[in-house]
């Protein structure tokens, strides 16, 4: 028995030091346990013993065993339940897109902004003919994630099995996962393994990690594997299920990103000003006076009566799809800020206002990527500002990026320096009572979505999946993951932008952001507020004139022939790639991994665009690629093999073409 003792406490802290090491931010929440645990001042609720030959647990508060049976044979039948197979324990990172031959054909054809298809199409439909998931088996699994650590030992033992490339360790219970080091040698496991933790962690702590985890060698993301040992823990799948659909890459894809490379380069070509967003203004004009932002939230329509009452004494920051309600009830935005490319949208709007005087007291902020032919129809070119996200041509003017247009101008308020900044409409949420999406009148407001519940479903939707946040009013609201990916980007507008003499008011019937102040309706009024004047628009030309450039200034410019010899080496590498024959899905594999290294490496941050649109493009397609090189059941492989190249090497090459035309734009 003392050979045991004695061997546990040697784990223990041969595991210390490995996490003091390689993981300091989990080792110091052990350390300080441990500590608390010395000096008396946390009682633990765990007793770990040994009996019969292996480790259990007991729950000193319920007397009850955490395994009460051998935690040896557990962890063998755990490994045993672990096999290869496509469909059974994982977690997919791909949509599961079908294409018909005739879909394939036409994306081959066409121009790779006219649909996030065209580049995708033919690498899904090349993998699904050849891969059918219910039949084939994996060589190799690259990812496993343990939901639940208990002891530990069903880690050595399903590691003995799978040999697994990385692993994501999620474990809650701090106390646990402590006792956990004095049985299980994790840094043996390391050695051959990289090992990522999420001990006790938030929500947000377990996206983090996870996000670490998911971007870290993204093409092998093809089927994650994991291990369950707590019932309770599978809302946590539902986590990762979440963070998946809600990747940048997922909501956000290649062609947008072109086209926004291309239009936001032909806009600063042609002496749009662009607003500085780099800094906090300061400014009479704004900070004297409280800005409302008005977003199209349920909460909208409820205090629209509200709102028309305010309107002189505020500055109005409207989202420009709130525009129809504002119209229909008399009240003209100061500020409009729209970001979104599709045009079909602005065009309905536009139509369903009569009379286009309803914009003339307006100033329009801009993202550099919209259709502006539609709005010179609405307002001139000296009314529009404006500003990049997710590319940084002007890196002197710095740029916004975020996921919708509500945190967007939420942002912008925080820049323009505004001391009050009131949210409505801004729900980011259902109604609770209705399950409505938007106010009445604008044009994406449902009545009803079909949900589904984010944990109970196998599948997470980005826009038809519900779970619950944290409400301004109540305790808890209904949310999408769409919604929720908002929540967090307005949250992480407040802590990087927000100064601290700003306040921030939340109106809204909705989710509860960070830093901000509910606050309701009927306990606000304007009116002792000095009423806008006819040179109030003036007044704000003037300070947004002041804080704005036209064109590029010179090392901007001297940035285009690093980007431009940067998309050369690019190709070159590409046709490279081509041009060689490989004799083995091993050997293509290591030369594909190798070559897409290269394509997505951004050697400066001014200059990153075209290796972003190669890191979004490959995480969208990256899972059916790595699974035909992960595959067990390959048919032909010399053949498939060239097939592959050919196809993949067509679209890379369609990407690198598409995004030179900047250099037209810009000489």
């Amino acid at each position: 028995m003392q050979n045991i003792e004695q061997k546990a406490i040697a784990t223990f802290q041969n595991n210390l030091l490995f996490l003091s090491e390689k993981y300091p931010k989990v080792f110091k929440k052990v350390d300080i346990l441990s500590q608390a645990i010395e000096n008396g001042s946390y009682k633990e609720r765990y007793a770990l013993e040994y009996k019969d030959g292996y480790f259990d647990v007991l729950d000193t508060s319920t007397n009850q065993w955490l395994y009460g049976s051998s935690s040896l044979e557990a962890a063998k039948k755990a490994a045993n339940e672990i096999n290869f197979a496509k469909n059974k324990g994982v977690i997919e990172t791909f949509y599961d897109y079908n294409f018909t031959d005739k879909a394939i054909e036409y994306a081959n054809s066409e121009d790779p902004t006219v649909s996030k298809f065209v580049l995708i199409a033919p690498v899904v439909g090349f993998a699904k003919k050849l891969l059918p998931k219910d039949s084939t088996t994996m060589k190799q699994i690259f990812k496993f994630i343990f939901f639940g650590v208990g002891l530990g030992v069903h880690l050595e033992a399903i590691n003995d099995k799978i040999h697994s490339y990385m692993y994501l360790i999620v474990e809650d219970n701090l106390e646990l996962f402590r006792l956990s080091l004095f049985v299980t040698d994790y840094s043996k496991i390391g050695e051959q393994s990289e090992l990522y933790f999420a001990i006790m962690e938030d929500d947000a702590g377990l996206k983090e990690v996870f996000n670490t985890f998911y971007h870290n060698s993204f093409i092998r993301n093809n089927y994650i594997k994991y291990y369950l040992l707590y019932p309770e823990y599978r809302e946590k799948i539902a986590q990762i299920q979440n963070s998946i659909v809600t990747q940048s890459s997922n909501t956000y894809l290649q062609d947008r990103l072109l086209l926004k490379n291309i239009k936001t380069v032909k806009s600063i070509k042609d002496g749009y000003k662009f607003f500085d967003v780099s800094k906090i203004h300061k400014d009479s004009t704004i900070k004297d006076r409280p800005i409302v932002i008005v977003a199209a939230g349920p909460s909208l329509q409820k205090n629209i009566k509200w709102l028309k009452e305010n309107a002189p004494y505020i500055t109005i920051v409207a989202l420009f799809m709130t525009s129809i309600i504002l119209y229909e009830n008399g009240i003209k935005p100061d500020i409009i800020v729209h970001v979104d490319e599709n045009t079909d949208p602005v065009k309905k709007t536009i139509e369903n206002i009569k009379s286009k005087s309803f914009f003339n007291s307006s100033l329009f902020f801009l993202s550099s990527s919209v259709d502006l032919g539609l709005f010179l129809d609405i307002t001139s070119k000296e009314n529009i500002y404006m500003f990049e996200d997710r590319t940084f041509y002007k890196f002197n003017n710095g740029k916004l990026e975020g996921y919708s247009v509500g945190e967007i101008a939420y942002a912008l308020s925080l820049i323009f320096g505004a001391d009050e900044i009131y949210l409505l409409g801004l729900d980011l949420a259902l109604d609770p009572e209705t399950k409505k999406t938007h106010s009445e009148g604008h044009l994406s407001s449902k009545s009803k979505l079909k949900l589904k519940s984010a944990t109970s479903s196998d599948n997470v939707s980005l826009r038809e999946s519900e779970f619950y946040v944290k409400g301004n009013f109540l305790d808890r609201v209904p949310t999408t993951p769409l919604f929720n990916i908002s929540i967090l980007r307005v949250n992480y507008f407040t802590h990087n932008l927000k100064q601290n003499e700003q306040k921030v008011y939340n109106l809204s019937n909705g989710a509860y952001f960070e830093n901000t102040y509910p606050k309701k309706i009927q306990d606000i009024s304007f009116k002792n507020h000095k009423e806008k004047d006819a040179t109030f628009k003036k007044r704000l030309v003037e300070f947004y004139d002041k804080n704005s450039s036209i064109d590029f200034k010179e090392d901007e410019l001297e940035a285009f022939l690093l980007r431009e010899k940067d998309a050369k080496y690019k190709k070159n590498l590409i046709v490279e790639f081509s041009k060689q024959r490989y004799p083995s899905i091993e050997q293509i594999s290591s030369a594909f991994t190798k070559m897409a290294a290269e394509c997505i490496l951004s050697h400066h941050k001014n200059r990153g665009e075209l290796a972003q649109i190669y890191i979004v493009y490959l995480e969208n397609v990256g899972g059916y690629i790595g699974d035909f090189f992960n595959t067990t059941q390959i048919e032909n492989p010399k053949k498939n093999i060239k097939k592959f190249q050919k196809i993949i090497t067509l679209q890379l090459l369609k990407i690198v073409d598409k995004y030179m035309e900047i250099f037209k734009e810009s000489n």
